[in-house]
């Protein structure tokens, strides 16, 4: 949203866009301001979940009014393994000493995933706010060219950064130096519809130009902000300016986030949502926040999702970043080891592993299954769970107002290739 000049006043120089959207280049100018166990001969699985669940669940539950019967069977490949990775920093005025911070904090985060062993990632980043694509409209979720220099911006690395690249911790820092904060209208803060069109613009089913999705990887989100969804989550309550409060839309929920990336990657896509933030209830952090100017908030949508995904939460007043995303190296190997479900289960889910493990553990982690040791490749999985037959996946349309303009820009590539 577009905040008093109490909030935010930063002026920025020109940005130069080139192309759209996760298969669409942006450049900016500076701104302003298994296990190996042995299978047991046992036909029964000893998979137990991590905590006692208060009832004892059965293979076949008896049918409730208001509850649907929902059974996942799936084999694990070889290849599940794959990671894409999509930072969604926010570049508004306030972040800009956060940015800062990231820059010079990465190298350990970077080292991390360098030396997980077998974890084959590739990574795209965004920023939280809509970027001119014309005299009068914005494009939501464009991907932005990697740096490795800071004398000027140049497109060599290209969009998307893959394991195994030279010159990892530098290539971070330059890149969100580059990416900056202070940004002329940067104060919409929505990284949950930059993240809502990067998948839609990016999606490999789709476009296949800019290689952020790729079909048999598993994705995780790592939101980076000071505020939240449209810098107070919708919440009048948390006004602090005047002309601060806007409706939250439909890209900007939670629910319809992940409703969506099942939606288009299909319901066994393994991802979490991964935020740094001002913790809902952290008064400490907020204050230290609002010290350097400008109103921070707690970014409740962001943990909201984070949550519901099995992701991290991290704080953005942590001294050093790196700590904040090497727990989330953890958590996004783990989600390696993890099976989405349709809904958050009602009562616990019975799951069986073909051939039988001789110890496995799991536990319900908002809409997953997340197992405490990998699961071999060539493992069947199948898991029988109960869902609330009164909700159904939200119906989210396509983004309206720009797939005129996105088909053009798609076939102008499609006939480029």
């Amino acid at each position: 949203m577009f905040l008093s000049l109490q909030k935010k006043a930063a002026a920025a120089l020109p940005l130069l866009l080139i192309g759209l959207t996760a298969c669409n280049p942006v450049q900016f100018s500076s701104p302003s301001v298994k296990t190996s166990n042995t299978p047991e001969e046992s036909p029964t699985p000893t998979v137990t979940p991590t905590t006692t669940p208060t009832t004892t669940p059965t293979t076949s539950p008896s049918p409730t009014p208001n509850l649907r019967d929902v059974t996942y069977s799936n084999t694990v490949e070889a290849s599940n393994n794959k990671l894409d990775i999509v930072l969604v920093v926010d570049d508004s005025a306030s972040m800009l000493a956060d940015n800062q911070k990231l820059a010079a904090k990465l190298s350990s985060f970077v080292s991390k995933l360098q030396s997980t062993k077998n974890l084959d990632w590739q990574m795209c980043l965004t920023p939280t706010r809509g970027l001119p694509s014309g005299a009068n409209s914005v494009s939501w979720g464009a991907s932005i060219y990697w740096q490795s220099n800071s004398a000027s911006p140049n497109t060599t690395l290209g969009l998307v950064l893959k394991r195994g690249a030279s010159d990892l911790a530098n290539v971070f820092a330059q890149t969100i130096n580059y990416v900056g904060a202070g940004w002329a209208g940067s104060n919409d803060e929505r990284a949950i519809k930059a993240a809502y069109h990067h998948v839609y613009n990016g999606d490999y089913k789709y476009s296949g130009v800019s290689g952020c999705y790729r079909a048999d990887a598993a994705i995780a989100y790592i939101i980076i902000s000071d505020e939240d969804e449209r810098s107070i989550g919708g919440d009048k309550t948390q006004q602090y300016y005047k002309d601060e409060f806007y409706e939250l839309e439909n890209e900007d929920k939670p629910q319809v986030f992940v409703d969506y990336v099942k939606s288009t990657f299909g319901a066994n896509k393994r991802f979490t949502v991964n935020s740094i933030i001002v913790k809902p209830g952290d008064s400490a952090c907020m204050k230290t926040q609002d010290a350097g100017g400008a109103k921070s908030h707690y970014g409740v949508q962001y943990a909201a999702l984070s949550n519901l995904t099995g992701g991290g939460i991290g704080s953005i007043c942590e001294s050093d970043f790196g700590t904040n995303l090497n727990l989330f190296v953890d958590k996004i190997v783990d989600s390696l080891s993890s099976v989405n479900l349709e809904c958050t289960p009602v009562g616990t889910p019975v799951v069986k592993i073909t051939p039988t493990l001789a110890s496995l553990s799991y536990r319900t982690q908002g809409m997953s299954i997340v197992f405490d040791t990998p699961v071999p490749a060539g493992s069947k999985i199948e898991i029988k769970y109960q869902c609330d037959a009164t909700r159904t996946p939200s119906s989210v349309d396509q983004p309206q107002a720009e797939v005129g303009f996105f088909t053009k820009i798609m076939n102008f590539f499609k006939n480029l290739f």
